[in-house]
């Protein structure tokens, strides 16, 4: 035996050996590239040809390629002519996989006499699905029914292999077995296109609670691919269409919080059933009568502007006919109304007053609580009780004063009153005189006075001349004048404000640096004035020696008497008597001088 064995292996092909190893499996996309690996092992020859082929439909091997001598023949007439090559390391590649390639595909060897090898592997090929779609069933599904209704449909199209198809609700699986129970279970079917691909719809059956109400349901596609992995694709959400009767009933005022009069509130009465019941309000008398109360569909009462009248205990009921009568759809919450009441001010209105005295201000209010209350002129807070007290009156004292009240424990609840105090007084010009210094002569200066006082002063300007312009800001008026500045008015400006019950009058004093006019035209002025005033003077004085050349002239002519009495008349000359007459009253002094210079001794004679 050892003999006929050791015989057998030195045949001629039991020598060399062809060994070929492929992979068991080719795990691919749709459209992608598959690649068939082929290694190779000769034993004592590197010389051989590689031929690639597949099985076909009925079972029959067809070539697609071969490889030899570094070249690749691809055989026509195939599926994968246009798609399929070798490369030199033995491998056949093809190129845009389709569903329809998956098969089982051989790698042959032949090294001539040496012998051949062979391997298979086989080619599979994945296409993952579309979004799936859903179909929901419209009806309203009811909680009392006996047995599982449909809940909708749930589809996957266009997928290789077939997927799997899971359901959802709130995002956990929920297991629906194929088999029909009176709870859950899912109905599948799967449908072969043309194209080769699957298309698998599932039907969900559940018998609805009333938890179900709010939950959510979905669906989603579970597919493999290559490598055994696997991926999903979940389809929208949905919430069943369901039908329940009423079993609990809530009521609530909105807003939560102290109400105040004023308020918009809601009494909201909400029933757990569906549809939503209807709603019968109700307020409640004091001698347990109720008055019925008009709501709207929706199950809400509304108070636009609610009041203290408001007040009081309010009933809700649900009107389900399809609830069991041992279940109460009965609710009864009570509202309590915040108000405050008008506040009492003393004084009140608007009051007058004198500069200078004290007034008392007092707040009285009350209210469903007991209000805090505080004195304020505008923003600023005077006083935090309900009296103060304006001592020593000044202008600024004038105002409106408002008297708050307020609830710390309801927000928003509030009541003011005001009183307008009037300080009425004289006219108040500040001080009685100012000075303002002027650089020259000439200058333009604007003087102002304001006065402060009730009723509203009124300012007059001396000289009654100028000009002035007024403005008005609340018990204060200013006005202003633009002057021209001359030496006559230094000491002569002043403004005068009254009113009906009194006056005040402010001078100005001109503080002139320069007399010297700052300009060229008053120098020429001033000249011009000087030269007229010593003419005049010239004039004067030889007017003066003409009369007393007259006189001497009429004393050598002997008209003239001298050393006469003053009244004596001088008949024998009419006109040198009148004019002696005239001159004795106006020259007397002037006369006795000049003729007592003639020498004459004794008394001066006076002509």
């Amino acid at each position: 035996m050892d003999t006929l064995l050791l015989l057998v292996a030195l045949l001629p092909g039991f020598l060399c050996a062809v060994t070929v190893n492929v992979p068991p499996k080719v795990e691919v996309e749709s459209g992608h590239e598959a690649i068939f690996m082929c290694n190779v092992k000769v034993t004592g020859s590197t010389k051989y040809s590689v031929e690639w082929s597949y099985i076909d439909q009925e079972g029959q091997r067809n070539r697609i390629a071969t490889f030899n001598d570094g070249k690749t023949l691809v055989d026509p007439d195939t599926d994968f002519s246009s798609r399929a090559a070798i490369r030199s390391d033995n491998s056949l590649v093809i190129n845009d996989v389709r569903v329809k390639d998956e098969n089982e595909f051989t790698c042959r060897v032949n090294a001539g006499s040496e012998g051949t090898g062979e391997g298979s592997t086989q080619l599979k090929v994945y296409v993952s699905p579309s979004s799936p779609e859903l179909s929901v069933n419209s009806q309203v599904l009811s909680i009392t029914e006996s047995v599982a209704a449909e809940v909708g449909t749930c589809t996957s199209r266009n997928s290789y292999p077939a997927p799997t198809i899971e359901w959802y609700r709130n995002k956990v699986a929920l297991n629906a077995g194929v088999e029909k129970t009176a709870d859950l279970y899912a109905s599948s079917r799967t449908t072969t296109e043309a194209s080769g691909l699957y298309t698998v719809s599932s039907t969900l059956y559940l018998k609805p609670t009333k938890a179900d109400a709010d939950a959510v349901f979905s669906c989603k596609a579970v597919f493999p691919l290559p490598g055994g992995l696997t991926s999903h694709m979940e389809s929208k959400e949905f919430k069943l269409s369901l039908h329940y009767y009423t079993e609990n009933v809530k009521l609530m005022v909105l807003p939560d919080q102290p109400l105040k009069e004023g308020d918009k509130v809601t009494l909201r009465c909400e029933g757990d059933g569906n549809p939503a019941p209807t709603y019968l309000f109700q307020k409640q008398k004091a001698n347990g009568d109720v008055d019925d109360l008009n709501s709207d569909s929706d199950g809400n009462y509304i108070f636009k502007n609610i009041s203290r009248e408001d007040s009081g205990s309010y009933i809700c009921e649900a009107l389900d006919f399809d609830s069991p009568e041992d279940i109460v759809l009965k609710k009864q919450i009570e509202i309590n109304v915040h108000y405050l009441n008008p506040l009492t001010l003393i004084p009140s209105g608007q009051v007058r007053h004198s500069v200078g005295e004290d007034v008392p201000l007092s707040c009285i209010g009350d209210g469903s609580e007991r209000p805090d209350l505080v004195w304020k002129k505008g923003n600023v807070v005077l006083s935090s009780s309900n009296r103060h007290r304006l001592r020593n009156l000044s202008y600024a004292d004038s105002g409106v004063y408002t008297c708050e009240a307020t609830v710390s424990t309801v927000p928003g609840l509030r009541k003011e009153e005001s009183v307008t105090v009037v300080v009425e007084g004289p006219p108040d010009l500040g001080p009685e005189s100012e000075t303002v210094d002027v650089p020259s002569e000439g200058e333009m200066l604007t003087l102002s006075c304001s006065a402060t006082g009730y009723p509203e002063p009124e300012i007059i300007w001396h000289p009654a001349d100028l000009k002035p312009s007024q403005t008005v800001s609340g018990m204060s008026v200013k006005s202003e004048v633009a002057v021209k500045v001359t030496s006559k008015l230094v000491n002569d400006i002043s403004c005068t404000a009254k009113n009906t019950i009194g006056s005040k009058e402010k001078k100005f004093k001109l503080s002139i640096s320069s007399m010297v006019a700052p300009s060229t035209a008053p120098a020429q002025e001033q000249s011009g004035g000087s030269s007229t005033a010593i003419i005049a003077v010239v004039v004067c004085v030889l007017l003066l020696l003409l009369v007393v050349a007259l006189f001497y002239f009429l004393q050598k002519k002997g008209k003239l008497a001298c050393g006469r009495s003053e009244k004596q008349p001088l008949s024998q000359d009419p006109a040198s008597a009148e004019l002696a007459v005239e001159l004795k009253s106006e020259k007397r002094n002037e006369q006795r001088v000049l003729l007592g210079s003639r020498g004459g001794g004794g008394p001066a004679a006076e002509c």
